[in-house]
């Protein structure tokens, strides 16, 4: 499910997306890192440690979830990442399945953090530590059954 973050966040949706998604992707990963003023180093501490820890991977992923309309008006948007979650999973094997589990974590952060204030860059790390919360939970139910 950590994979299924990685994608929701596009930072690795290239990987298993169909090749205009996986160009949209690089572009969106390409334009975020210059934004964000973020290295490779930023980028492999990001992927490695699988947390929000400093302010540029911060303002890098505020950047990627509102350029994928995960994020709108520094909020939560579970239209938005919806609508990532459709896409990526479109014509995949247990697509159906997936976009259900999908939708329960949108629901899930919509209802945690869908009402804060604050600041894009906070948002982010909210979006981002909920939607790695509520996969782990999702994998951790699934295995239980």
């Amino acid at each position: 499910m950590k994979v299924f973050v990685l994608l929701a966040v596009a930072l690795v949706a290239y990987a298993s997306a169909d090749e205009a998604a996986r160009e949209r992707a690089k572009a969106i990963k390409k334009e975020c890192k210059e934004q964000a003023g973020a290295t490779d180093d930023d980028l492999k501490e990001l992927k490695e440690k699988d947390e929000l820890l400093s302010p540029v991977n911060k303002k890098l992923m505020a950047c990627v979830f509102s350029k994928n309309k995960i994020m709108q008006n520094n909020k939560f948007s579970k239209e938005g990442s919806m609508e990532v979650a459709r896409e990526l999973m479109s014509g995949r094997p247990e697509s159906e399945t997936k976009l259900k589990i999908a939708e329960q974590i949108a629901d899930n952060c919509a209802k945690e953090i869908g009402n804060v204030e604050t600041t894009g860059d906070e948002m982010a790390k909210l979006i981002f530590n909920c939607l790695k919360k509520q996969a782990k939970e999702k994998i951790a139910g699934s295995a239980n059954h």
